[in-house]
């Protein structure tokens, strides 16, 4: 599983202080466009970079209508998704990051069972957070000696309006297989979250390999309108959630009950 954002201008200074991989590009247009992303004029250029074992694409678009730049919102907006990079040494991490990005987070964090974790914005507004997981917890990758900085990506989380709808879309008929369900709550959580009183209902699901997806259901603040629907490829806050599959053919793009999209590919 990766994620693909799109990407505006000039290269994000972000990839390079995370030390990721250039694997190279690949252009769209045509009947290509169109089934990858809806669009039936212009042309897309695909970024492949790696972190780690995962892939993060940015994507940049030519001859496709600008749209008005929206407010990214708060964390339990509908359209609210992030990509969770793992990190060795999470003070050191944000402090890296921290004159390049816009934090959300007041600060880093350490949640009552231990896990740190920092979250903020990317030059085109795109939700990211870092996390570190103390011993015992999260996946045994995360612990090997000599790790680097910036390790690889956990996951990439969405926010939610009914858990089991996104249950029933995921796991039932994608596949994947639930692997942990927490409720996070407290002075913590708001201080990483930046709303007011947060109660969120989390739960984690992923299919062969370690990098999976995470729902976000906030039950207090409710969640708010609009769901990533409302999102165009060429807005800023636009993201796919990528998923091999051995039998997807060309590719297909789902959108799950949120609107949140997914590009399905061999």
């Amino acid at each position: 599983m990766a994620f693909s954002l799109p990407m505006a201008g000039c290269l994000d200074p972000l990839l390079a202080l995370l030390g990721v991989e250039d694997h190279g590009q690949a252009l769209l247009q045509g009947d290509d466009l169109q089934r990858r992303f809806g669009l039936t004029q212009g042309q897309a250029t695909i970024h492949h970079y790696r972190l780690g074992d995962e892939c993060l694409d940015y994507v940049s678009f030519e001859g496709v209508d600008p749209v008005q730049q929206r407010h990214p919102g708060v964390a339990n907006s509908l359209w609210f998704q992030h990509v969770a990079i793992v990190v060795s040494d999470l003070q050191r991490a944000a402090e890296q990051l921290m004159p390049v990005v816009t934090p959300i987070s007041e600060a880093p964090q350490w949640l009552p069972n231990g896990v740190g974790a920092w979250k903020f914005r990317n030059a085109a507004g795109h939700a990211m957070e870092l996390l570190w997981f103390p011993p015992g917890l999260g996946h045994p990758r995360w612990h090997e000696a000599d790790a680097l900085l910036f390790q690889g990506l956990d996951h990439t989380a969405i926010a939610i309006s009914d858990s089991d709808q996104s249950l029933m879309f995921y796991g039932v008929e994608l596949g994947l297989q639930l692997r942990y369900a927490t409720l996070n709550q407290g002075v913590e959580q708001e201080r990483l979250d930046g709303v007011t009183n947060p109660k969120v209902s989390i739960h984690g699901l992923s299919g062969s390999t370690p990098c999976g997806i995470e729902f976000l259901r906030y039950l207090s603040p409710t969640p708010l309108q609009p769901t990533a629907a409302a999102l165009r490829p060429q807005d800023a806050l636009y993201a796919q959630i990528l998923i091999k599959d051995p039998e997807a053919g060309p590719g297909r793009q789902l959108n799950d009950p949120d609107g949140h999209r997914l590009w399905i590919s061999s």
